[in-house]
């Protein structure tokens, strides 16, 4: 009787080694989209980036990376009801592309910014409007976790908020520190009002993940915390339901991305135009500088 079980394991295997066959699928190479990445905040003016995307199965070389930038769209916004086009002016640092204002457009708190942008015969369109901020109550300075503080002298940056009526509000959190040329923002950076509207909230204001993106000697120990002596720039900013979705499915996608396990996320652009992906934002916020002690 064993030899016999051990015969048909033998068996079987042959034949499902016979039965392998290599399966070669062309995947059809869809056309790059658009990535419009656009913002516009009280008493600032419009920055605007549009970049071509890269198909995930396409061959991927460095001529891809450096035209990735597109520096031949026509933008123009205008405000309101105002029909009036104010186009924006195409400058490069390098190899990146950017189009800005030169007509000391700035952003005003209740204003609706309309924009468009054409190029290679395509015409994309968005709106966003400045909302009023929310202002933080405060924000203290705190010990981290003993086991870090004690190795690396971080701290935790603790807001304080009251979350104001009626529901329906969002929110972005993005900082900054010492010299960092831009603000960043943590893994996780909206928020909604549907569970606090109303009332007095805290949360931990994490620090920005860039320096912890593709870069094996992050110590990720720090992510989230901050140092002493750190000065940091904290923006709190009230934003339309609009860019809200489109962080939270771009948020989603990306904490996911090389999850097999992982639910398929569409990232909601708030452009509209076939074959563009990307977010026109407008920021309502107020900027808090921190001075860490450094004892």
């Amino acid at each position: 009787m064993k030899q016999k079980f051990l015969f048909s394991i033998i068996a079987s295997i042959f034949i499902l080694q016979s039965c392998e066959k290599d399966i070669n699928i062309d995947f059809p190479i869809a056309p790059s989209p658009y990535v419009i990445e656009g913002y516009i905040e009280n008493g600032q003016g419009p920055f605007v980036t549009v970049s071509r995307g890269i198909s995930f199965i396409n061959e991927i070389s460095n001529d891809d990376f450096l035209n990735l930038f597109v520096d031949n769209a026509k933008i123009s916004l205008t405000v309101n009801n105002d029909t009036t086009a104010i186009e924006l002016k195409m400058v490069k640092i390098g190899n990146a592309s950017f189009y800005i204002d030169t007509t000391n457009l700035i952003g005003v708190i209740g204003n609706t910014y309309h924009i468009k942008v054409a190029v290679d015969g395509q015409v994309f369109t968005s709106s966003t409007q400045i909302l009023a901020p929310a202002p933080l109550d405060s924000i203290i300075v705190e010990p981290a976790p003993i086991t870090r503080a004690d190795t690396d002298s971080l701290v935790q940056l603790t807001a304080y908020f009251t979350e104001p009526n009626p529901i329906g509000n969002y929110y972005r959190l993005l900082s900054k520190r010492n010299n960092d040329p831009l603000f960043d923002v943590a893994f996780n950076s909206i928020y909604d009002d549907a569970i606090v509207n109303g009332k007095a909230i805290q949360f931990t204001i994490a620090g920005g993940k860039s320096q912890f993106q593709n870069n094996d000697t992050a110590n990720f120990r720090q992510y989230g915390y901050f140092k002493k002596g750190d000065k940091v720039l904290v923006k709190w900013a009230s934003i339309d339901k609009a860019q809200y979705d489109f962080w939270k499915t771009f948020e989603a996608q990306s904490s996911s991305f090389g999850n097999p396990f992982s639910p398929t996320v569409i990232v909601k652009s708030t452009f509209k135009g076939t074959g563009c992906l990307g977010v026109w934002a407008g920021y309502g916020c107020i900027i808090d500088t921190i001075i860490i002690p450094k004892d």
